[in-house]
């Protein structure tokens, strides 16, 4: 744009230089009339002075043109200046909202205005040299980087709305129009591209979209502040059951919502977050006679404050058919079990052999009798341990263990089960100790069902790796095999009653789907966390967290509190 000004002046001054011009011959004239021909007893003598007037006028009307350009110079010189200042601030206005950049044929960056630099998070000398694709997701392969090169080579201009990126990988939402410049030969030699920066309203957009979207959801939606725990937003359903108005919600802490009322709830159910123990909790929650699951995690808003979200979702249609089921199934099983005890001693007896010989045919199908009585009994155990566990009557009597030694039991214990799979038990820890407090049995229980689940899916003559790890302030078990692995869509029901997950290999595992379930629920009745890692065709790692003894515990936080004393200041 400041070619253009200097061109307009370059040109004024020319016509400045022809006007200079035509009064300098006006004049040498002039003087040759006089001075040339006997001055002005030449000029008033007959026939002269005719040619004199002639002479005289015509300088005249040279004088009046001379004039009337000087006049015209200069309405033109008023013209360009002005047109000079619209231009001066037309750019200055382009260059201070818009995001301004040129690029050779080949699409590599000539210039680029303040603006562009700085919103990409680049500096000028940075992206000079570079090619534009630099900003788009995909780079060079990006689909409308390609239908920009593909239109700018066609001579036609693109016009449309971009996602591009900026230096720190964060996302730009713009506006943009790309003009190809063509010279007098038809030759593409360079391109302007002048962009709207749409990234504010696009956000807006979809806050927007997602307040609808959340103000309509049957689940109630909770937003507050980690710092403080004020309230930023609430559904229709949250507003509904706290009893709220939109306008309340800047006087409010979560708090204030129904059913938390106050931190006895809500401080234990965001501890495993706030420590980073945890990315998400969950905790059952009881409204009157309403059921529900309260699910949060911590996120970072758009303006870096971190936030709390919290969505409650209704559970007790869930909860009421899953208590009928376990309560016809558990009064079920209480009548099998008295007869399939009896059942079950009687053929024991039969095999002990106490009461005669049966011929190899016979012994065969006592034997697949027993086997089976003993896996029903598991069954009818399992529901009733269960059952015991949702009806919150069964009992965990804690006492001190040492989980390095009660480990190495276990899989002594197990052992039996993995030679007759094929399948070693190997025990790995660097610890000497690691005192807790457990109820022994239940923990037993545990760790029974994740080393029989990791022999089932391990390959024959394969391996399980067991360890105890120190972890915070918890004790870390791991059982980990080499199995076909889960896949992702099934994880969700690896702890779920009843689920008997399909093998990624296609082979059958026989099972009650109630051991993971169990399991998991004794851990949580100890303050504890079960979980896996899993990779299709290298295996799973189950682990279970269980909290240190409360002694060893503050062991070491002395520890963490004597490692900060040693490090050193930072200013």
């Amino acid at each position: 744009m400041g070619q253009l000004v200097e061109t307009g002046k370059q040109r004024l001054g020319k016509l400045y230089c022809l006007r200079t011009a035509t009064i300098a011959i006006g004049v040498l004239a002039a003087g040759f009339l006089l001075f040339a021909n006997d001055g002005l007893a030449w000029l008033f003598s007959g026939a002269n002075f005719a040619n004199a007037s002639f002479y005289l006028m015509l300088l005249g009307a040279l004088g009046l043109a001379v004039h009337r350009r000087d006049q015209l110079l200069k309405l033109q010189e008023e013209i360009v200046q002005k047109q000079g200042q619209e231009i001066d601030l037309t750019y200055a206005a382009l260059n201070r909202h818009a995001l301004v950049s040129l690029t050779d044929p080949d699409g590599i960056i000539t210039s680029v205005n303040e603006k562009f630099a700085e919103r990409y998070g680049y500096t000028s000398a940075e992206l000079v040299g570079k090619s534009m694709s630099i900003i788009y997701p995909d780079g060079k392969a990006d689909a409308v980087y390609k239908q920009i090169r593909k239109s700018l080579t066609q001579g036609r201009i693109w016009s449309g709305e971009n996602e591009e990126l900026a230096a720190d990988g964060s996302r730009i939402y713009t506006r943009c129009t790309i003009v190809p410049m063509i010279d007098d030969a038809g030759n593409h030699v360079r391109s302007v591209a002048i962009r709207t920066d749409n990234t504010d309203f696009h956000r807006a957009e979809q806050a927007r979209f997602l307040k609808s979207l959340f103000d309509h959801l049957q689940d109630e939606v909770y937003i507050y502040r980690v710092e403080g725990l004020n309230m930023v937003y609430a559904n229709h359903a949250a507003l509904d059951a706290c009893g709220w108005k939109g306008k309340d919600l800047i006087h409010k802490t979560i708090y204030d919502a129904n059913p938390v009322s106050g931190g006895a709830l809500f401080d234990p159910h965001a501890a495993p977050l706030l420590s980073g123990e945890k990315d998400v909790v969950r905790t059952d929650v009881q409204r009157g006679e309403t059921s529900g699951e309260l699910s949060t995690r911590i996120v970072r808003g758009d303006d870096g404050h971190m936030l709390f979200v919290s969505v409650l979702r209704d559970a007790t249609e869930r909860k009421a058919i899953e208590r009928a089921k376990m309560e016809s199934v558990s009064v079920v099983s209480h009548e099998l079990r008295t007869p399939l005890t009896s059942i079950k001693g009687s053929l024991r007896l039969l095999n002990s052999g106490a009461l005669g010989t049966f011929d190899s045919k016979a012994q065969s199908v006592l034997d697949i009798a027993v086997r089976n009585t003993d896996r029903l009994l598991l069954v009818v155990d399992d529901i009733l341990d269960l059952e015991k566990i949702r009806a919150g009557k069964m009992k965990l009597k804690k006492t001190p263990v040492d989980l390095v030694t009660f480990v190495d039991e276990a899989v002594e214990m197990n052992k039996g089960y993995g030679d007759e799979l094929h399948v070693d038990f190997v025990f790995q820890t660097d610890l000497e100790t690691a005192p807790t407090q457990v109820a022994p049995e239940r923990i037993m229980q545990v760790l029974a069902n994740l080393l029989s689940n990791a022999a089932k899916y391990s390959p024959t003559y394969g391996a399980v790796r067991i360890g105890v790890q120190e972890d915070g302030k918890f004790w870390r078990i791991t059982v980990s095999d080499d199995g076909p692995g889960i896949p992702e869509e099934q994880r969700a029901d690896v702890f779920e009653s009843f689920s008997q997950l399909k093998s990624a290999d296609g082979i059958a595992r026989k099972g009650t789907g109630l051991g993971m379930t169990i399991s998991q629920k004794i851990v949580e009745a100890h303050n504890g966390e079960i979980g896996f890692d899993s990779e299709i065709g290298k295996g799973s790692t189950f682990f279970v967290r269980l909290p240190m003894d409360p002694a060893r515990s503050g062991d070491v936080d002395h520890k963490v509190a004597a490692e900060a004393e040693r490090l050193p200041d930072v200013a």
